[in-house]
């Protein structure tokens, strides 16, 4: 029998942890904020992978004021008003929810925390374990031997899995009086009062001793010292009500329906066509699989409307094959070109395949350097690079690659030159303001095309293989996909560029600077090492002169390099207008003391102290 577990997740303290706990992200395209849609995006598919539940559900919180507040007006009152930039992410998280098929539950007069509560209730009346997704310490108090939390803790990508013993652990009493700790302490982050001057501590000393809220008020006589019993007497109902607040009724009218929970009935297209349009390229590989069969036929559709055809990629491992390709070669106009090699650095990188496109969905590997037992036979090296020499160095057949100055530096490596280098979709994708640079997620998220990333293929971390040990045919299909969807997108920026007007820029200054900087790269840069000598000769004589006269308009001498010891001597002992002021004391960078040069003659010799100090120590001595 299939082993049952109900993952819960809290919509609304989940992106509001998201949104206050990581940086705003924007699309580049259209500026909208997603930072918390990312943050619930990512805790979302996180608990999916390590929890690998067999259903989910989303409660949420709706805007109407709950039962609570009709207890105690003065319920979260304190609580600002939602910020407008968290408004628009809800509203994107909902579509998010709905794209993966996650039903949603929410009711008026209620929090998600008590629909969280009712669903984990009827769960566990049907033996189906429980694990609560959330932000909120409130659901600690439904922890039990069928209900765990998982909650982020400081950094938001990381999480932990309070069981019974967890919470015990954390809060000094179980989870069934957690509610009673709030009763007595209070909770400032929803405005419940508890009783006045009873901290935590004393409140968990209360409850080990005598137990809940009730019992202690049963057993008030008993209570010591005096004070304190005295306290709790005055303020019985405010303990009451206290607790009462922060217990999560578990008996909303509210129906968990477990077919309609399935982690796989989702539509991975629909997330992902989302996923594209938000830019949450990273999240892509972090998708579970779907189930074919319960795919929604409502996916949105793409933008053309001709399915996109079916790639024809072909291994080049015989000499028939490869004169062949060296023919449709020089007779090219241009083709695509990208290397399959053992590490990330060219300089000692070694080759172990090439691929090239000539059209949209055609593309050819040419293995050269997979080792092990049981490989397909591979070209020899030296008649791979003497066949395509002259083909990678004709003038006047144009060049596409991405990172094109890692491929042109590899085979240079190799005694071939690339010339005529006319388009690096790397450096077109930077000119138009794309964030991620890497061809995975250009292709995702420009030509909405999913590429299998190369750890599919060699693994990560310490299990991580060379290049090389994967198979000829596996590496074929990776290889060939490099070089087509580079040529397509070669196709699909090039107007952009036009249009934007910054083809001049990009086919004249940046593409040029690619094979310079190769060649900078490779046999480096010539120094006059006597030039740059007497260069800082010079610069420390006038160093020490600008000293002489920063210690004479001063009176006496200091650490001119110590911001304290500077901010200490020129607001002060010479009382200048002081700007913004910083833990260390107040601020003398740049921009302050730029604004002071005509309040006082010293200002001009700092700064141009500063200045030549650190030409000379950061580029003239370091060279």
């Amino acid at each position: 029998m299939e082993k049952r577990l109900l993952v819960l997740f809290d919509g609304n303290a989940l992106v509001h942890r998201a949104f206050h706990a990581l940086p705003s992200l924007t699309v580049s395209k259209t500026g909208e904020i997603v930072g918390a849609v990312y943050g619930f995006t990512l805790m979302l598919l996180k608990a999916i992978s390590e929890l690998r539940p067999t259903h989910c559900a989303i409660a949420f919180d709706k805007k109407a004021p709950t039962f609570r507040h009709q207890l105690f007006d003065q319920y979260k009152a304190h609580r600002p008003a939602t910020p407008e930039e968290l408004v628009g992410q809800m509203e994107r998280v909902r579509e998010l929810v709905q794209a993966f098929h996650i039903p949603t539950f929410e009711l008026e007069g209620y929090e998600a925390d008590d629909a969280l509560g009712t669903l984990s209730h009827q769960a566990s009346e049907q033996d189906i374990e429980t694990i609560i997704v959330t932000g909120d310490a409130d659901a600690m108090q439904l922890v039990s031997p069928g209900v765990k939390v998982f909650a982020p803790r400081r950094s938001f990508g990381d999480a932990m899995l309070y069981d019974e013993a967890a919470v015990s652990e954390k809060y000094g009493v179980s989870p069934r009086y957690i509610t009673d700790l709030k009763g007595l302490k209070g909770d400032p982050s929803d405005n419940i009062p508890g009783v006045p001057g009873v901290g935590e501590k004393t409140a968990t000393r209360l409850i080990n001793q005598f137990g809940s809220v009730e019992e202690i008020y049963a057993h008030i006589d008993r209570v010591g010292p005096p004070k304190l019993q005295s306290l709790l007497k005055q303020n019985e109902a405010i303990a009451r009500q206290s607790k009462e607040l922060a217990t999560i009724v578990t008996d909303v009218p509210l129906t968990l329906h477990l077919d309609d929970c399935r982690v796989s009935h989702y539509d991975r297209q629909q997330v992902a066509e989302l996923f594209r349009r938000l830019e949450f390229f990273s999240l892509l590989p972090k998708l579970p699989d779907a189930e074919e069969k319960e795919m929604s036929s409502e996916a949105p559709l793409q933008a053309e409307s001709k399915p996109p055809p079916e790639p024809a990629y072909h291994i080049i491992n015989n000499s028939q094959a490869f004169s062949e390709l060296l023919g449709r070669l020089s007779q090219a106009e241009s083709f695509t070109l990208d290397t399959e090699t053992t590490s990330l650095k060219a300089m000692s990188a070694q080759l172990v395949g090439i691929s090239v496109s000539l059209a949209p969905a055609e593309a050819y590997y040419i293995p050269v350097g997979h080792l092990g037992l049981g490989q397909m036979e591979q070209l020899p090296l030296e008649q791979v690079i003497s066949g395509l020499e002259p083909v990678l160095e004709d003038d006047s057949t144009a060049k596409i690659a991405h990172n094109g100055k890692y491929d042109i530096t590899v085979l240079a490596r190799y005694g071939v030159g690339v010339s005529n280098l006319t388009f690096d979709t790397m450096v077109a994708a930077y000119l138009l303001g794309e964030k991620s640079l890497g061809l995975k997620a250009l292709a995702f998220g420009r030509l909405g095309i999913e590429m299998t990333p190369i750890t599919a293929l060699i693994g990560s971390g310490s299990k991580q293989l060379p290049m090389s040990s994967v198979e000829v045919s596996e590496a074929a299909d990776y290889a060939c996909a490099d070089a087509d969807i580079t040529g397509q997108l070669a196709e699909l920026l090039r107007p952009e560029l036009h249009r934007q007007g910054l083809w001049q820029l990009f086919s004249e200054v940046e593409m040029p600077l690619v094979p310079v900087l190769v060649s900078m790269e490779m046999n480096g840069v010539a120094l006059d090492v006597d030039l740059l000598g007497k260069m800082s000769h010079r610069l420390g004589e006038r160093l020490l002169s600008l000293e002489k006269d920063i210690y004479n308009s001063i009176g006496h001498q200091f650490n001119i390099n110590s911001p304290q010891q500077l901010s200490a001597v020129l607001f002060e002992e010479l009382r200048l207008p002081s700007a913004r002021k910083t833990k260390s004391g107040y601020s003398t960078d740049a921009s302050v003391l730029e604004g002071l040069r005509s309040v006082h003659p010293v200002i001009e010799s700092i700064l141009d102290y500063r200045q030549l100090a650190k030409l000379k120590s950061t580029y003239i001595d370091a060279l």
